[in-house]
């Protein structure tokens, strides 16, 4: 009977050590803001736009000089083809959105599709009457 309560009591015991580990993992995941801080280095640039009915495709790929860096106070330093650029970036609702960089600031942002400890994938969608312009924005750290 001792032996059977003491097992009881170690495997209740491990279950629940087991149950708050797991739970303070979740808990610890970092936000997309979190996970975005650092050196991206820009890999291509995919667009798709059209301008009074011509449509045109685009792939840029880029070299490991190029890239974003995201700074945990708001700003980002951008370096394309050896020009730099610098300005604020902030994430909300899935968004990336770019102010004062006079390079990529979109107006709503561009949407977050992939975002791993080593890929971003940033996608921006606009129509109006005459144009449409379709773009992906591809990373890797």
């Amino acid at each position: 009977m001792k032996k059977t309560l003491l097992t009881l009591l170690v495997a209740y015991t491990i279950t629940t050590a087991a149950m708050f580990t797991s739970c303070t993992k979740l808990s610890e995941q970092p936000s997309q803001s979190q996970q975005i801080l650092g050196k991206w280095t820009m890999q291509t640039a995919i667009d798709n736009y059209t301008t009074l009915g011509t449509n045109q495709k685009d792939t840029t790929a880029f070299t490991s000089a190029d890239y974003f860096d995201f700074k945990a106070d708001g700003t980002v330093s951008i370096m394309e083809s050896t020009k730099a650029y610098n300005g604020k970036w902030k994430i909300t609702n899935n968004k990336l959105v770019f102010t004062n960089t006079n390079y990529v600031d979109f107006d709503g942002g561009f949407n977050i599709t992939t975002l791993t400890s080593t890929r971003l994938k940033i996608h921006y969608f606009q129509t109006d009457s005459t144009s449409t312009l379709d773009q992906i924005l591809n990373f890797s750290k």
